[in-house]
């Protein structure tokens, strides 16, 4: 979780949820562990955050983006992270 953390923080973090439209950005000052996923805030307590896949970190650091698409009842969708 500390490495976690180190790749993370400071770091300007956005995401677009495909399926919903909404959309969200922010400097990452907070990193908590979610099981199978970290969850990254602006700050401690405030707001809902963006949950990120631990096993998608990796390519998110290195790549600067990823991309999940997905179906539900035949409508498909895309999430997008962009790290900077």
């Amino acid at each position: 979780m500390k490495d976690t953390r180190r790749l993370l923080m400071g770091k300007r973090i956005s995401f677009h949820d495909g399926w919903n439209g909404s959309y969200d950005w922010f400097t990452i000052g907070h990193v908590e562990n979610a099981d199978t996923s970290v969850r990254v805030f602006a700050e401690k307590g405030k707001g809902w955050g963006i949950f990120i896949s631990k096993s998608q970190i990796r390519d998110l650091v290195s790549n600067g983006k990823i991309e999940e698409h997905g179906e539900i009842e035949y409508c498909s969708f895309t999430r997008t992270w962009t790290l900077k």
